[in-house]
């Protein structure tokens, strides 16, 4: 099972950067396609999330039920995307900020009781989850706020998100695979 992680770790890495580099250079791509985008990484984010979540379900210090929500909240909002055209881009852009926000919180802070604990997980691990809560919390309040001052800087927020994500899915594959422990 580790080697199909590590491989989808690669694969979802490359193919956000190739994605957010994409948003970042040509918005007219992300402005016509915005929806179908956003649907592709938060299925392939919830398919994760909740695979993830099933497989390391015995780990004592492992929150797994917290995962498995995060997975099916992203799935539920792929069809909330693909099912219900938003009437407007402020309504879009703040419930998928809303999202980012609630998962950069439910990362940074989701781990004060007994059971996840900062106590047992290794510092390699720990940066990981606080870079990644951080990165969610940051760009889902700019996907918030910048539409309010400008509508064409909120495509190029996407495309640095999915970048960014895309460079951590790297990272933390590179991380967790590596032979030494820190």
């Amino acid at each position: 099972m580790a080697i199909k992680f590590k491989s989808f770790f690669l694969t979802l890495g490359i193919f956000y950067i190739l994605i957010g580099a994409l948003g970042i250079s040509n918005m007219g791509f992300f402005n016509q396609n915005i929806e179908y985008i956003l649907s592709t990484v938060l299925f392939l984010n919830g398919i994760y999330h909740v695979f993830y979540s099933m497989t390391n379900r015995k780990s004592p210090y492992f929150h797994w039920g917290l995962v498995l929500g995060e997975g099916i909240i992203e799935l539920i909002s792929v069809a909330i995307i693909l099912l219900n055209t938003f009437t407007s881009q402020l309504f879009f852009t703040s419930y998928i900020g809303g999202l980012l926000c609630l998962k950069g919180l439910i990362l940074i802070l989701g781990r004060d009781n007994k059971l996840t604990s900062w106590e047992n997980t290794k510092a390699k691990v720990k940066i990981l989850v606080i870079v990644k809560g951080l990165l969610h919390f940051l760009f889902g309040s700019l996907i918030i706020v910048l539409p309010l001052l400008t509508d064409k800087a909120v495509y190029v927020v996407f495309g640095w998100y999915i970048l960014f994500l895309g460079i951590h899915f790297l990272t933390e594959e590179y991380i967790t695979n590596k032979k030494s422990d820190v």
